[in-house]
């Protein structure tokens, strides 16, 4: 087991992060990005925000397939080139949700139902494009970072998804305000565009172990699902991660809603509180890997994360319009320095885990699993909120991050 290189030269590796950091960003952002507009979005649609459930549900769902499928295509036409293709399909996916309020110029109807097409077919592409990102960059980390720093170099990688959060919240919903949210979408489109067509300078060094001649069968996906759920140590990452990113789903593709409806915060405002606290999960990566590398092992880290964003989620659910700014905020940086956090000592864990030449196979098939949680999440968080409230809502989703802290826990010890 174990497919990480200890002597890749110093710089292939410095070239490596940077590209994949650029990469993860540009996904993380494309993925966000209409979750956090969607109160403009359903205002122009005449729909309730509340419905942006269901848009993170069908992105969910299409995620499930791409993760566990897309090892195969990785290994014929190499990490770099599904990185660019994802980036392509991310930016059709935003120009179509651009056009989701189009029909709306030919009566309300007509509006209401070539905005749904538009936003599910966005759905589907933004979510085929972004979810390949992690497994493609994860392949190529695990050629180039050694083994004793690994829990700290991805990390350094992985700080794309709350830098990417981050520039959602705090920068696309100002500048949505500033020039319209249809303009704004595009232009992240573009920049999708840029960073897919710049990521060719890097091709030739790291798509040269491609494999032209990898036949290409949806039968590798249920291979790739039975290898996880046979070996221990990736079925328990798996859990972990099914978990881990229900709960983040929620909180990434929800508080913007949360804070604009119950708190009766502006969209700007919401943006900002979801954007500024994401920050905190940049600096929160690296340090946990720090933490893993020299400290503790990932699996008793990955439980005491487990255990704080429990208690943090179930604060969540707290929240009211008495509760101060500084308050809520002080809530959301304990969920961003743990659900937000765990990703890099996760991903690494499951690169040591891994046979040789498999990394990126395995790793969609573990977040495979992650993005199951994100279809499960806003079924439970839905099914408890509608009757409930958020209270039960924050509750559920609480739950089973406190028994994943406890099987983890129990098994380190």
């Amino acid at each position: 087991m174990g497919n990480l290189k200890q002597d890749a030269p110093v710089p292939l590796l410095i070239l490596a992060v940077i590209a994949m950091l650029v990469q993860q960003t540009m996904a993380t952002v494309a993925k966000t990005a209409i979750p956090v507009l969607f109160p403009a979005i359903a205002l122009e649609l005449g729909a309730a925000s509340e419905a942006v459930l269901a848009y993170t549900w069908i992105f969910a769902v299409v995620g499930v397939l791409v993760m566990a499928g897309c090892g195969t295509f990785i290994i014929r036409y190499g990490a770099i080139r599904i990185s660019q293709v994802g980036g392509l399909l991310v930016a059709a996916g935003l120009g179509c949700a651009a056009l989701a309020t189009f029909g709306a110029t030919f009566g309300a109807t007509m509006g209401i139902w070539t905005g749904i097409a538009a936003l599910t077919l966005a759905a589907v592409l933004i979510s085929m494009g972004s979810t390949s990102a992690t497994p493609a960059s994860s392949e190529i980390l695990a050629r180039y970072a050694p083994v004793k720093y690994a829990p700290f170099i991805f990390p350094i990688k992985q700080t794309g998804v709350p830098a990417g959060i981050a520039i959602a919240g705090a920068l696309v919903l100002p500048l949505a305000v500033w020039i319209g949210w249809q303009a704004a979408v595009l232009a992240t489109a573009g920049v999708c565009l840029v960073i897919a067509l710049g990521l060719q300078l890097c091709r030739r060094e790291f798509d040269r172990d491609r494999k032209p001649d990898q036949k290409l069968a949806f039968g590798d996906v249920k291979e790739t699902v039975r290898t996880v759920l046979r070996e221990p140590g990736l079925r328990t990452m798996a859990l972990a991660a099914f978990v881990f990113v229900g709960l983040q789903a929620i909180f990434t593709n929800f508080t913007v809603v949360y804070l604009y409806e119950e708190l009766h915060y502006t969209a700007v405002r919401a943006g900002a509180v979801l954007g500024l606290t994401t920050l905190v999960a940049v600096p929160a990566r690296i340090f946990w890997g720090v933490v893993a590398s020299t400290v503790l092992p990932a699996r008793p880290l990955l439980g005491i994360l487990a255990a704080v964003m429990a208690v943090a989620a179930a604060a969540m659910g707290a929240f009211s319009p008495a509760w101060s700014q500084w308050q809520v905020a002080a809530v959301c940086v304990v969920i961003a320095m743990t659900a937000l956090s765990w990703h890099g000592v996760l991903l690494s864990e499951v690169a040591r885990l891994a046979p040789n030449g498999a990394v990126g196979r395995l790793t969609g098939g573990v977040l495979a699993f992650g993005t199951a949680g994100q279809v499960a999440s806003p079924i439970l968080f839905g099914a408890l909120y509608f009757p409930l409230g958020y209270q039960a809502a924050y509750l559920a989703v609480a739950l089973p991050a406190a028994v994943v802290a406890a099987i983890m826990l129990r098994r380190s010890s």
